[in-house]
């Protein structure tokens, strides 16, 4: 399982993710490609 959370518990706000680590985006699609992923209702 892969998760990514704030100290509050928060996965997002606004429809938005919390940071943007461009690093960390390259190594979750890597890591995900070709395989199942459940994501939240508006993604």
């Amino acid at each position: 399982m892969i998760a990514a959370i704030s100290n509050e518990l928060a996965i997002g706000k606004n429809n938005k993710l919390l940071w943007h680590i461009p690093e960390d985006l390259q190594w979750f699609k890597s890591e995900t490609s070709d395989q199942i992923i459940v994501m939240g209702s508006k993604t």
